[in-house]
């Protein structure tokens, strides 16, 4: 349905970078701006979240020209060492191929990777990984949509509670079990 795809694609672009500015701003900026050449500076001698923050300013455009290639390069670099947020966008942008050729293994590579930290985005997006069938080797799998999508809602996600209520309504009463089952046990 139209809420389903809504839900699907809207969600991950929501202000979440806007956000992420504000807050790079508040560690690196001054007046209200980031200083590129100061944070690409700390960021090529691996400051980490300068790193994220220099990412996040080229892939929103702001206080430097948009460059999503950029971008993908400086999240790769936080996200390897460790950058909840950076491992959540490459999971995004190689889902959606922004910056970077579209690659499933890639996306669900770095989902995983931020979703093992409980990041509630990352648990949501594995969630819709499942339940839309992202990558066109994989169908759906209810089962395994049904825990992401659960584990979300325990970490607070919004929107996530919606999607229980979907697959509630699509899955049997035993693979419903069958996931609260696999939610006990801590898998997969």
């Amino acid at each position: 349905s139209l809420t389903v795809f809504v839900l699907l694609l809207w969600f991950p672009f929501s202000a979440i970078c806007d956000e992420d500015y504000d807050r790079c701003v508040s560690i690196f900026g001054s007046d209200g701006t980031l200083t590129i050449e100061s944070l690409d500076i700390s960021a090529s001698n691996g400051n980490v979240d300068a790193e994220y923050c220099l990412a996040v300013a080229y892939h929103e455009g702001k206080d430097v020209s948009r460059d999503r290639i950029e971008a993908v390069k400086w999240y790769l670099r936080a996200g390897q060492k460790g950058h909840l947020e950076a491992q959540y966008w490459l999971c995004i942008l190689y889902r959606e191929g922004i910056g970077v050729e579209a690659n499933a293994l890639e996306s669900r590579y770095w989902c995983k990777r931020a979703a093992k930290k409980n990041h509630s985005k990352a648990l949501y997006a594995l969630g819709q990984w499942y339940y839309g069938g992202y990558d066109r080797n994989m169908n759906t799998d209810y089962l395994n949509a049904y825990v992401w999508f659960a584990r979300a809602v325990v970490a607070g996600e919004p929107g996530a509670d919606a999607m229980i209520q979907l697959l509630e309504n699509q899955m049997t009463d035993l693979q419903i079990l069958e996931a609260k089952k696999i939610m006990e046990r801590n898998l997969p």
